[in-house]
């Protein structure tokens, strides 16, 4: 109950920030995208080596990528070292109501990204503050009535999917989207 009424707060704060914003959604495709932003849960190595993956391919289509990773866990963000595409941030970088406040996070809302992917698979609020403020063109994440307000293009995940299947399923949607396409 205590989370719950901390989330609320950082709603409201969130809200209030996002009204100042004037950002204008444009959808584009992975193709086309030149400036790539990654957000993602970090509970593991796995996850770590499969956002690597990612990343790694899409540099390989000379794609400039930042990934960001949220850390739960703080004894892990000492085996992931920052290297240059890669920041991370953990809980003791949230406020009290889990607004992110690293220096790093800042700079990464700021950024004008083509395309920011949130491929985290579990609903974090952090992460969603993060994506509703970013200055990205087209926001992407997983699909949720309660996401709307934070994603222009959710992608839906069904519970018995793996990571590796949504992320699949990611990529195919950003593959075939028509960039020039409106907004509705």
């Amino acid at each position: 109950m205590f989370g719950k009424l901390r989330i609320k707060i950082g709603e409201y704060y969130y809200r209030k920030e996002q009204s100042r914003s004037d950002r204008t959604c444009q959808m584009t495709n992975l193709k086309d995208a030149k400036r790539i932003g990654i957000l993602y849960t970090l509970n593991d190595v796995p996850d770590y080596e499969r956002v690597s993956e990612f990343v790694s391919r899409l540099q390989g289509d000379h794609k400039e990528v930042k990934a960001l990773g949220f850390v739960k866990n703080k004894n892990l963000i000492q085996r992931f070292l920052p290297k240059l595409s890669y920041d991370f941030f953990s809980k003791r970088d949230l406020t009290w109501f889990y607004k992110p406040i690293h220096t790093q996070v800042k700079d990464f809302i700021e950024k004008e990204f083509d395309l920011l992917i949130d491929l985290s698979l579990h609903d974090s609020f952090p992460l969603k503050y993060i994506s509703g403020l970013s200055k990205a063109l087209c926001r992407v994440g997983k699909f949720s009535e309660e996401n709307t307000e934070y994603y222009d293009l959710m992608i839906d995940f069904k519970p018995t999917m793996t990571s590796e299947e949504y992320l699949g399923q990611v990529q195919h949607y950003l593959t075939v989207i028509n960039s020039n396409a409106k907004r509705i």
